[in-house]
């Protein structure tokens, strides 16, 4: 990551947006003169970058400097997550390598991160959407030093716990989170009975009521906007939730 260490300011996002390619035909080319070139991999298939070939699995990423040519080699429809972008103060004139990662359990939350600056990017405040990219371009420089092709049990747990807190008005199922750390469904049951004690279902309850009494104590959201935030719409849902795991009903917190 020689050409990113430099980073001091915010990059500036030109593209944004998922894309899926291989449904026409099963190679192509490019080559950004001006622009670094962010991929997250949702397919199977080969990239070469410049003369350096990978193999590609779902989850895998990349990151090309400006005036290196990529080509994508397909295996049928194959969906990618992409962002180009410039860091002005970067030397144009000095060769920057190409970086290229995979099989690491921190990858899926930058990805995850850098999924939700599409709608900053389209909103009204499009240097909000630059910040975030510098997050995961930080994070992404964290991942490339300090490789972790066999994520531990722990970072794998870690890893979750953050996909679930920030997606917990729409909570993810234990099998896309599996999908998402790179394991299997029965691989992640066992993982989290392992470092939590308990099985998938009581222990993404247990975040999510955990954080809802932490809303219900210490702050005036409305109850109904609290449950829906923690993924229960339903206020009776919600309350018999509560009851079970906590012993009281949303208004006893809240009181």
């Amino acid at each position: 990551m020689n050409g990113l260490q430099a980073i001091q300011t915010p990059p500036q996002i030109e593209h944004l947006a998922w894309a899926v390619h291989g449904q026409q035909v099963d190679r192509e080319t490019y080559r950004l003169p001006n622009h670094w070139s962010l991929h997250f991999y949702d397919y199977s298939g080969r990239i070469d970058c410049g003369d350096i070939s990978h193999t590609l699995k779902p989850g895998a990423c990349s990151i090309v400097p400006p005036g290196m040519p990529i080509t994508f080699h397909y295996e049928g429809p194959s969906e990618h997550l992409y962002c180009h972008f410039s860091l002005p103060e970067i030397e144009k004139s000095k060769t920057q390598p190409s970086e290229f990662i995979q099989n690491d359990a921190r990858l899926p939350q930058l990805k995850s991160l850098l999924a939700g600056a599409i709608s900053l990017k389209r909103s009204a405040a499009p240097q909000r959407a630059n910040l975030r990219l510098w997050e995961v371009l930080l994070g992404i420089q964290d991942v490339f030093e300090n490789a972790d092709n066999s994520p531990t049990h722990e970072r794998i747990v870690e890893t979750i716990s953050e996909i679930v807190m920030q997606e917990m008005a729409r909570p993810p199922t234990i099998r896309e989170l599996a999908r998402r750390c790179q394991v299997s469904h029965n691989q992640l049951t066992r993982i989290l009975k392992q470092q939590t004690g308990e099985s998938p279902a009581p222990w993404l309850r247990r975040l999510r009521t955990d954080r809802a009494k932490e809303l219900l104590s210490y702050s005036d959201l409305p109850i109904k906007v609290i449950a829906a935030e923690v993924g229960y719409p339903d206020l009776q849902h919600f309350n018999k939730v509560m009851r079970r795991q906590h012993g009281q009903s949303p208004r006893a917190f809240r009181k």
